[in-house]
């Protein structure tokens, strides 16, 4: 199921997009583009339905009722994060910052509108850095509310989690960068799921392209019909979190759509606690207000599930949130602003749509489900979209949970459609002979310490004399897939650590950026620090190439003793460290973008390079080339996602020597 997210605020209370429910019927999801100057129509701010629904409802006190209907009438604020598992995120003190949220470690807003900062010319500069680092992962802009749910699930290292309706990944990135926070490779394993085959692939852009990682892997299912994870014995392994943002309608806006979802959202709720470990903990949340989508749910996990589960009380976290107590009692009405008092008032040909589990319960069940311990985001409290948190913890074993649920990709076949199923590459861990070939070349040319984990790297080709790159997992994810793999639809897993490259290096392999964090603790040959002048020479490129030779740097010292092949670069300005793979690999201009600003370097004729050429990409025009312009385009980059986007960065030992590898980078 697709997640619902933040946008401008229109007639859409909680202020979320609305979700894509295409069907792929191409092997690849195509990207529409449109032009940059689109202007959008006015939008009546104004449905007095909605407001006489929820004057009727007891979500929002009357006294604060016309200051819910003057906020959602205005534009939401910008808001973004800056990483906290980053080794450096202690220089967010020098910076100079628009408003902390005060409920979201390290999280900021600026009080406009992002339409206001994307044109304003003042703020253009802010702009691009902020889409620049959010490019590279430093930063994630995603709306304030919305990233309370990780927050409260109380994530560890170690832990076992499930994503279950993950795309397009702002939550998944933030529960990546929560395993980080305090171990650079964690042992835990996550689990991003969604329905939606093209929005898995946004997925892995958005989130895994930005936050490389060896602990998650992106799995194309039906939320509610998940299957069971199982080890070498065939035995379940349950998760230890869930994160249950279930499809919603966001308010956007007739009573018919919450009628419509809460079967669905009660489905994959029901899914979520039965894949979680005893003791293990699930949020349930959604961007909508109407407690047909949250408290009804959650009357129904509890009544279902009785004395198994309990709402956590949650109101001493996250201290500085403005929240509402969740509610008991409330109204069910119909699209036609008809009012049930219970399920017996139902006309018989409703008796499909409106259920007995969208009823409030019964006194002496409220008594027992403590509903007031979920909470409401109202809009108007600080200035957000609105959004229900639920906090569930498991406290007894369900009879299910010794029971392994058979694979069902998409569920129960459709009649009126049918989805084209999308062969992916397999993914093979490699063998024992390719792991030594691996192996000698690395400790040969790289000095890798005998004692990293081969076992753990794998290749996505059916012929393995094809492959070019290699990635990596860590040790839950190997056996995730080792014994999972023809359970569960898998889109993408590990992070690229090498690339094949037999024409112009001594190495066979060439270090890849991404993986470069779980290299360099087990590499002791080719890692060469340099000063911050030299750094931002080599970032840069000499004049209109984008490499540079060592007669230009102030002090290359090592390097000019080094073959030709993959260099690690290490960069030091304060708490800023940071590594990157230099000669024949690719670094994002974002990347760059990034090291030079953190070496107190102007970057701002790099940032404007790269927004025009987004211009241009949305125009659906390019670049034009130029005869000195080194292009990578010749150079293979099938492993990342657009050539335009990346650089290359040479370091060359004598450029006199290597003539012709100059002229195959000059074409």
């Amino acid at each position: 199921m697709d997640e619902c997210h933040g946008g401008e605020r229109t007639e859409v209370p909680t202020n979320v997009e609305q979700m894509d429910t295409s069907i792929v019927e191409e092997d690849k999801p195509k990207v529409e583009t449109r032009s940059a100057n689109y202007q959008l129509d006015p939008i009546i701010k104004k449905n007095e339905k909605l407001f006489s629904y929820y004057k009727a409802q007891p979500v929002i006190p009357p006294s604060e009722f016309d200051a819910y209907v003057e906020t959602i009438k205005v534009d939401l604020p910008s808001s973004f994060r800056v990483q906290m598992s980053l080794p450096y995120v202690s220089l967010k003190r020098t910076l100079s910052i628009p408003k902390r949220i005060p409920f979201v470690p390290y999280g900021y807003q600026a009080v406009m509108p992002r339409s206001v900062m994307r044109s304003h010319p003042l703020l253009r500069d802010l702009h691009q850095f902020l889409v620049s680092e959010t490019e590279i992962g430093v930063l994630s802009r995603q709306e304030a509310v919305s990233m309370v749910p990780p927050l409260l699930l109380d994530v560890k290292p170690e832990h076992m989690v499930l994503d279950m309706c993950a795309a397009p990944g702002s939550k998944t990135m933030q529960l990546i960068e929560l395993m980080h926070k305090d171990e650079p490779n964690p042992s835990g394993l996550l689990v991003a799921n969604d329905i939606d085959y093209s929005r898995c692939y946004l997925l892995v852009h958005q989130t895994l392209k930005r936050m490389p990682t060896a602990n998650c892997i992106v799995v194309n299912q039906d939320g509610s019909q998940i299957p069971t994870v199982v080890d070498e014995q065939h035995r379940p392994l349950l998760f230890d979190r869930v994160l249950c943002d279930v499809i919603c309608t966001g308010d956007t806006w007739d009573p018919q759509k919450g009628l419509n979802l809460h079967r669905i959202q009660i489905h994959i709720a029901r899914r979520g606690l039965e894949l979680l470990k005893p003791g293990g903990r699930m949020v349930y949340s959604t961007c909508s207000l109407n407690p047909i989508e949250d408290e009804a749910v959650i009357c129904f996990l509890l009544r279902k599930y009785e004395g198994k589960v309990k709402l956590v009380d949650v109101s001493k976290e996250l201290p500085d949130l403005i929240r509402s107590p969740g509610i008991s009692s409330w109204k069910v009405i119909d699209k036609t602003m008809t009012e049930y008092p219970n399920v017996d008032s139902v006309p018989e040909n409703l008796r499909r749509s409106i259920l007995q589990s969208m009823f409030p319960p019964t006194a002496e069940e409220a008594a027992k489900f403590h509903l007031e311990r979920g909470f409401r985001i109202l809009p108007h409290q600080q200035n957000s979209g609105g959004f229900y948190v639920a906090v569930l913890e498991k406290t007894d074993a369900f009879d299910t949970d010794a029971k392994v649920w058979k694979p069902s990709f998409f569920g129960p076949p459709d009649r009126k459609r049918k989805r084209k199923m999308v062969r992916e590459d397999p993914f093979n861990f490699l063998t024992e002979k390719e792991s030594e070939d691996v192996r000698t070349d690395l400790h040969e040319h790289y000095g890798m310490k005998p004692d990293f984990p081969y076992d753990n790297m794998l290749i996505r080709s059916a012929e393995t004399e094809k492959k070019k790159v290699i990635y990596f997992t860590n040790d839950n994810l190997r056996r995730f897939m080792k014994y999972n793999e023809t359970r569960f639809k898998i889109v993408n897993a590990g992070v690229g650590v090498l690339r094949r490259c037999d024409k112009v290096s001594v190495s066979k392999y060439r270090l890849m950026q991404d993986g470069l964090p779980h290299l360099t603790p087990y590499i002791s040959k080719r890692l060469v620090s340099v000063g911050i002048e030299d750094a931002i020479k080599i970032l840069e490129g000499s004049k209109d190439n984008h490499f540079v030779t060592l007669d230009e740097l102030s002090n290359p010292g090592e390097l000019k003793t080094l073959p030709c092949g993959s260099v690690v670069l290490k960069l030091s300005n304060g708490d800023f460290q940071k590594g990157i793979v230099c000669w024949l690999a690719f670094i994002t201009r974002e990347e760059k973008i990034h090291c030079l600003t953190m070496l107190g370097h102007d970057a701002a004729k790099l940032r404007q390079q790269v927004q025009s050429t987004r211009q241009l990409k949305a125009q659906g025009g390019r670049q034009p080339k130029t005869d000195n312009a080194t292009t990578p385009s010749k150079v293979e980059t099938k492993d990342q996602e657009a050539e335009e986007d990346f650089e290359i960065v040479e370091v060359n030992e004598d450029l006199t020597k290597n003539e012709e590898i100059v002229e195959d980078l000059k074409k």
